[in-house]
């Protein structure tokens, strides 16, 4: 098999001095861009152009080869310099990995030269209004019109759609149907609204997407699937809600990096501590070696459940990965959420207390580990996870068959 041609060479490989650079570029500015709101555009771009979003593709194909182990690796490794960023590719690993899944298809080998060229894929699937969430019934409307489709609809917590130069979009068609369109971010027609206000993960782009009259080609549409259809296997949910425990992972690494630092600046102790210097305080060594010990945990149930992503998606056949192995894959991502989320939210507040009041400094914007933790968990409630864990454990009750999940 010949290469695929591609106009960006991958210049920052995992594991390389380039690579270690272009992590501290994007960690540079960083506390900074979220105390002044600050849209983090060349950090993404520097990202593009080493060929970040080319991690997953064979390298016959034009791509780097990772495993998905190392891909999440590089995840962790990314939010650590930036968890804002890092969070903007999530959608755009989704849509390479359906892509390689469905790589028998002309359409998915040509978009796959798509990434090869250096363009971002994001998404804009959810919707605000009444319809439950994972229902993947949409307000969203693709019809047809002449020999195309005309897509009208208006969507809401579109992760990265200002840096992206396609989106993927999610919507009900004539036919009891849902399909998964692509669409230029610039195509008329499209508007983005940079109004996501949450208090974390505020400048990921993931606000309003509004889709006025938009013409879609045949050949635009990615898949369609029947809402009377039965649910496929798949790792695909597995690794959309794993991609936000390696986000925390990474977060987590910086807590320790911040607590020690923090540790390191402080000039004085209080008159009854243990000891004079904050940095040989033994209470305040064993705060810190408990954050680590639990950043340390998180990485390692975050690749343990990327390996058993690896085993399912090697089993694919024809697209479709083992039904067991891609249940299993599911329920190691659902046991690894209850844990993080458990030791998370505590690990970023205990990094406070390596400071005391002078840790809450706005300037210090310490705070954005917790605001950036707990914003990113709500994405997937945990009481659901820790219930169906017990419900399979007890009863081998099936796993939900959504991305909501």
């Amino acid at each position: 098999m010949t290469s695929a041609p591609s106009v960006l060479e991958i210049r920052a490989l995992p594991g390389t001095e380039t690579y270690r650079n272009l992590l501290a570029q994007v960690a540079e500015g960083a506390r900074d861009r979220d105390l002044d709101d600050e849209n983090p555009f060349d950090q993404v771009r520097l990202l593009k152009e080493a060929g970040t979003g080319r991690l997953r593709i064979p390298v016959e194909l034009g791509g780097a080869g990772l495993s998905v182990r190392q891909l999440f690796s590089t995840i962790i490794d990314v939010a650590q310099a930036d968890p804002i960023v890092a969070h903007i590719f999530r959608t755009h690993f989704w849509f390479v990995e359906e892509r390689l899944r469905t790589l028998a298809d002309p359409t998915s080998a040509a978009w796959l030269t798509k990434v090869n060229e250096g363009n971002l894929f994001a998404n804009a699937f959810s919707e605000k209004g009444s319809l439950a969430v994972g229902s993947l019934v949409f307000n969203t409307r693709l019809l047809p019109v002449g020999n195309g489709y005309r897509l009208n609809g208006e969507k809401f917590y579109s992760t990265g759609t200002l840096f992206a130069d396609y989106l993927t979009v999610t919507a009900t068609t004539d036919r009891d149907s849902v399909a998964s369109v692509i669409v230029p971010g610039d195509r008329d027609g499209v508007r983005l609204v940079d109004d996501w206000d949450g208090f974390g993960q505020r400048r990921t782009g993931t606000g309003t997407t509004i889709f006025t009259q938009v013409d879609i080609a045949a050949d635009e549409i990615l898949s369609e699937t029947p809402y009377d259809a039965a649910p496929v296997p798949t790792t695909q949910y597995a690794s959309l809600q794993l991609y936000i425990l390696a986000i925390i992972a990474g977060v987590l690494r910086s807590v320790v990096d911040d607590g020690a630092a923090l540790l390191r600046s402080r000039q004085r102790n209080f008159s009854h501590a243990l000891t004079e210097r904050p940095v040989d305080d033994p209470l305040l060594q064993r705060t810190l070696g408990e954050l680590s010990a639990t950043a340390f945990a998180a990485e390692a149930a975050v690749l343990a459940a990327a390996d058993a992503i690896d085993v399912a998606t090697a089993s694919l056949r024809d697209g479709v990965p083992d039904a067991q192995l891609a249940e299993e894959a599911q329920l190691a991502v659902a046991k690894a959420k209850v844990h993080i989320d458990a030791v998370a939210l505590d690990a970023a507040t205990k990094l406070l207390d390596l400071g005391g009041a002078s840790a809450s400094s706005r300037s210090r914007n310490l705070d954005r580990h917790w605001r950036n933790i707990r914003t990113i968990s709500l994405h997937n409630p945990v009481h659901y996870k820790a219930r169906v864990i017990g419900q399979n454990l007890l009863h081998g009750t099936p796993l939900p068959a959504n991305a909501y999940f």
